[in-house]
């Protein structure tokens, strides 16, 4: 069965610093493939956040159930003095 996640984000080609927006998770559980690899991030409400990255393009998704994930595109800022973008996890 297929997991749906109300919250979810793709993103695009860029080097990322991840952060949490609020309380860090409790647990964290990986898992490999040969497609990707993924990290499963539980918190104490029993909520998750899935960052997952494709191996074949380098690209991530963002799959939670949370609350939003804000991109803060520093990499596609021209202006911006710092080239890494931020992802916030609800």
């Amino acid at each position: 069965m297929a997991e749906t996640y109300p919250y979810e984000l793709r993103l695009p080609l860029a080097p990322y610093r991840f952060e949490w927006a609020g309380e860090a998770a409790v647990d964290c559980q990986t898992h490999h493939t040969d497609s990707f690899s993924e990290e499963r991030y539980t918190h104490a409400d029993g909520t998750v956040v899935v960052i997952r990255n494709y191996l074949a393009d380098g690209s991530f998704r963002v799959m939670s159930d949370r609350g939003d994930i804000e991109l803060i595109d520093n990499a596609g800022d021209q202006s911006s003095p710092n080239t890494i973008s931020v992802v916030k996890l609800p």
